[in-house]
C-alpha cells in the first residue's frame, strides 16, 4: 500500500493541472466578444427627407425614420451604419449591386422585388394631383382627363394610379418632382401627379414655390391598401437577416410603434 506522504506530490501536480486548465478557460471566455460586439452591422443608404429624416451637413441623420430604424435594428439584434447623404436613385443602384444593405420608405414594384426583399411597415398615402393656385379645382378623374398631366419618370406609382395614367390622353414625363413643379409654374402643363410628403417638403423649402400651388380635391381611390417598405438587398451578404427584420417590424406594429413614430406627428400644411 502506498504511504500517505507519497501521495502529496501527486496531489500538488493534479492541483496545478486543474488550476492551469481553469485559468485557460477563464482566459478563453474573456476573449469572447460580447453580444454588442458580435452584432452584425447593416449599411443603411439614405438621403435628406425633411419631416421624416433630416441629414444635416455637419452631423448624423435624425428624425422619426431614424428612430424607427434604430428600434428595428435593436429588436433584430443588429447595428446600423449610415451612408453619406446619398440621392435616392443612387441608393437603388447600390442596393442592386449589394454595396449597401437596406433602404426605407419604398413603394413596391416587380422590378424592385427582383433585387431586394421588401418588408412592409406602414400604410402609404395615395399620390396627389397638384395644380397652380389660380387653376380651377378638380374633383373627378373625368375632369382630370381634360388636363395635361405630368408624371415623374422613374417614380414607382401604385397599380391603380398607373391605370389612370395609361388611359390619360395628355401625359408628360418629367425627370424629377422639381422639374414638374417648375413646368407647372411656367404653365407648360396643367397638373402634376406627385408624392405627398416629397412635394410638401420641396414647396416648403423653396421660396419660389410658396403660395403657387394647391392640391386638387380629387381623391384617388385605391382598390387595395398600399404600403411603404424596408428594402433588404438580395445581393447583400446580410440578406439572410430577412426573417429577423420581418419579425422585428411585426413586433413593432403589434406595439403600435409605427403609429407613434409616423402618425402622431403634427401635420405640416402644404404651401
Amino acid at each position: 500500500m502506498q504511504h500517505p506522504l507519497a501521495a502529496k506530490p501527486m496531489m500538488k501536480t493534479l492541483c496545478r493541472s486543474i488550476c492551469s486548465l481553469l485559468l485557460g478557460c477563464f482566459a478563453a471566455m474573456s476573449s469572447i466578444p460580447s453580444n454588442a460586439d458580435e452584432a452584425i452591422e447593416l449599411y443603411w443608404c439614405l438621403d435628406d427627407f425633411p419631416n421624416r429624416h433630416h441629414y444635416p451637413a455637419d452631423g448624423e441623420p435624425y428624425g422619426p425614420t431614424v428612430d424607427f430604424m434604430q428600434e428595428v435594428a435593436r429588436r433584430a439584434g443588429v447595428r446600423l451604419r449610415f451612408s453619406q447623404n446619398t440621392p435616392f436613385a443612387r441608393c437603388l443602384r447600390m442596393m442592386e449591386q449589394g454595396k449597401v444593405d437596406v433602404m426605407t420608405s419604398l413603394n413596391t414594384s416587380p422590378e424592385r422585388a427582383e433585387f431586394m426583399h421588401l418588408i412592409p411597415y406602414d400604410q402609404a398615402r395615395p399620390e396627389v394631383v397638384l395644380l397652380r393656385q389660380d387653376s380651377p379645382d378638380i374633383w373627378s378623374v373625368a375632369e382630370l382627363s381634360h388636363l395635361s398631366l405630368m408624371v415623374i419618370r422613374g417614380y414607382t406609382y401604385n397599380a391603380d394610379i398607373l391605370n389612370i395614367i395609361s388611359r390619360h390622353q395628355q401625359t408628360i414625363e418629367v425627370d424629377s418632382l422639381e422639374s414638374g413643379l417648375n413646368m407647372l409654374l411656367l404653365k407648360r402643363a396643367d397638373a402634376l401627379l406627385a408624392p405627398v410628403q416629397s412635394s410638401r417638403n420641396l414647396m416648403q423649402t423653396n421660396p419660389r414655390y410658396h403660395g403657387q400651388f394647391k392640391t386638387a380635391s380629387l381623391a384617388i381611390q385605391l382598390a387595395e391598401p398600399r404600403y411603404v417598405h424596408i428594402g433588404l438587398s438580395k445581393a447583400s451578404p446580410n440578406a439572410r437577416l430577412e426573417t429577423q427584420l420581418r419579425l422585428a417590424v411585426k413586433s413593432m406594429i403589434a406595439d403600435d410603434l409605427v403609429h407613434r413614430y409616423f402618425h402622431a406627428l403634427p401635420e405640416v400644411p402644404a404651401q
